[in-house]
């Protein structure tokens, strides 16, 4: 009899800690039932678009994992959103912590699914059935300032440069030296006519790629070709320096570090200190007006 009263006694304290419902508050406007663990009334709340850093786990009401932040090796980042529906939604609950604090909401599995991943139902996820969210709430940053962070984020430096250029210097073979500017010249076919003078207009085809491959400009996919005046200025410094070299019908290949090209400032989809590759044909040489 003791044995059976002992083990009525731990069934009910596993039903009771599993169950738990009368520890959670229900928000007025949401309907999304909560608990807090943390509360730092004064750290700063988020509000739509904002950027926030996280620790999050989510699991089914019957106690499997489905995402955790733990196993993400830098820090987990998403951006607020406006979701809004029956029960409340995760950024319900967002919406109602500040920096600093922990929490757990219970969720209608089905509609995080529908509405805010936007995505199909897992068979799993039995009609009526809640996810839990274990959130921390680390930081909080603009929208502006996370663009800014990861346009940063994605810009070599100059030291980054000069690694990828040799790496890529060895992978391609390239022994020829470079001009005392830092310019590599590879003539493919020498060509045969004049070579320009300051002052010529000049006519070019011409493919501009990155040190990875990726071409941003060609006139040949546009059949049109370019024309400029020579040695004015009005080309970058690496192709004045490399089509002076040439002939007409000769074509060449630039490899034109960024101290020849745009430098530390970005130009398009140029980002600062690119080496650039232009395949370059010399079509004609306009004498001087």
């Amino acid at each position: 009899m003791k044995k059976q009263f002992y083990l009525l006694i731990s069934l009910f304290t596993i039903i009771s800690c599993n169950s738990d419902n009368s520890s959670y508050k229900t928000d007025s406007k949401t309907g999304l039932k909560y608990k807090f663990f943390t509360n730092n009334e004064s750290g700063a709340k988020p509000k739509p678009d904002d950027i926030l850093v996280l620790n999050m786990r989510y699991k089914t009401d019957d106690d499997s994992v489905l995402f955790d932040t733990k196993e993400i090796a830098q820090d987990f980042r998403m951006k607020m959103g406006t979701d809004k529906y029956e029960g409340g939604s995760v950024d319900d609950a967002f919406a109602m912590m500040h920096v600093g604090d922990s929490a757990r909401f219970i969720i209608d599995a089905t509609l995080f699914y529908t509405n805010t991943k936007k995505t199909t139902v897992p068979d799993f996820i039995k009609p009526g059935s809640k996810l839990i969210f274990d959130i921390k709430l680390k930081e909080i940053f603009s929208y502006e300032k996370y663009v800014e962070e990861k346009r940063k984020a994605e810009i070599p430096t100059k030291q980054e440069e000069i690694k990828f250029l040799e790496s890529y210097l060895q992978k391609a073979n390239i022994t020829v030296k470079p001009t005392k500017s830092g310019l590599y010249y590879i003539e493919n076919l020498k060509g045969k006519g004049k070579t320009p003078a300051t002052g010529q207009k000049v006519k070019v085809h011409y493919t501009g790629s990155f040190i990875d491959g990726r071409v941003f400009d060609s006139s040949l996919e546009r059949n049109e070709p370019f024309e400029f005046t020579f040695g004015k200025g009005e080309v970058i410094q690496g192709w004045d320096e490399g089509i002076a070299k040439m002939r007409v019908g000769g074509k060449s290949t630039l490899i034109i570090p960024s101290n020849l090209a745009y430098g530390d400032k970005k130009f398009g989809q140029i980002l600062p200190f690119s080496t650039l590759i232009f395949e370059i044909e010399l079509l004609e040489i306009k004498d001087k007006e």
